[in-house]
């Protein structure tokens, strides 16, 4: 059945016949599509590859995630994650979160000019790493990621409650990036209202009435209480509309502050650390390896 798995694979990755339909997503963020990995359960796959992806397909979805301006050896690591991502809804592993990207048109309306270099850079990309694919005993990974770490990537059981032995947390110190973002006490409430109508808060004194009840390895918030109410760090980095839920919360009159690190959600690949990595010399294979545990690239061709 394994054998069954690769050859499913190789079909489902080389036969460039039919384009899969793309349409408008945004954000360079798995995150939202991450929800379907508490489906996942390793078994075999069932059935016949469920879409066929051609280069189109990938280049176009390397466009929406990640920029043209990144290192070749980041955007190399982008195909291989994007194709593996893919591969495991081809074969049936996973049904949910199909990616999506740019059509041709569309890059053209977006590039104009530059579409014909900019193009380029991704077809390398994508032609450099012809057929690679990440697997783990015998099977292409949930081949997760996010924009931009908070110093440190995050294990996938701080958020699905299941250990998944490549998406554990590693240092990724090369990720600076932070952002602050201000809010009323009465919108946040309002907000978080929206899917907790129960609440019960003073306004006037909220920052006294929040409390971060449990972090995890990587400092991201797995639960924190607001006056009566109990979120997890996901829901409110989703309510609150924040780059991530690794945070720190304070009060200046009538706002509160969020002090936030990293973007997305924080679990495997970091596309800003893979880019500074490739900036200190290091290629698409190890960067791959760095941040995905115990894994295996392979290369597959057509036995004729």
């Amino acid at each position: 059945m394994k054998e069954y798995l690769k050859s499913a694979a190789i079909i489902g990755l080389c036969l460039f016949l039919i384009p899969m339909i793309i349409v408008y997503a945004s954000g360079y963020d798995t995150g939202k599509l991450l929800k379907t990995i508490e489906d996942a359960n390793g078994e075999e796959a069932h059935g016949a590859p469920l879409d066929i992806i051609n280069e189109e397909t990938l280049i176009g979805i390397l466009a929406k995630e990640i920029p043209y301006t990144y290192e070749e050896e980041a955007i190399k690591v982008q195909a291989v994650v994007t194709r593996t991502y893919m591969a495991r809804r081809i074969l049936g592993i996973q049904s949910k979160g199909a990616l999506k990207g740019y059509s041709v048109e569309e890059m053209k309306a977006i590039w104009q000019d530059d579409y014909d270099k900019n193009y380029a850079i991704y077809k390398a990309a994508v032609e450099s790493t012809y057929y690679e694919m990440i697997f783990y005993d015998n099977q292409p990974i949930e081949a997760l990621y996010h924009s931009a770490s908070a110093g440190k990537t995050r294990n996938a059981a701080s958020i699905y409650n299941k250990d998944i032995p490549y998406l554990q947390s590693v240092d990724s110190k090369v990720d600076h990036i932070s952002k602050q973002v201000r809010l009323t006490k009465g919108k946040t409430t309002e907000l978080i209202k929206t899917k907790y109508p129960e609440l019960i808060v003073d306004i006037g004194t909220l920052e006294n009435q929040i409390q971060i009840i449990e972090k995890d390895e990587a400092d991201y918030v797995k639960s924190i209480q607001v006056g009566n109410v109990t979120l997890k760090g996901e829901e409110i980095k989703e309510l609150l509309d924040l780059p991530s839920s690794c945070f720190k919360v304070y009060s200046s009159g009538d706002e509160l502050i969020f002090d936030v690190r990293g973007i997305g959600q924080g679990i495997g690949l970091s596309q800003n650390g893979a880019n500074e990595l490739a900036k200190q010399g290091m290629n698409y294979k190890d960067i791959i390896k760095y941040y995905y545990t115990d894994v295996m690239i392979e290369k597959y061709e057509i036995q004729n």
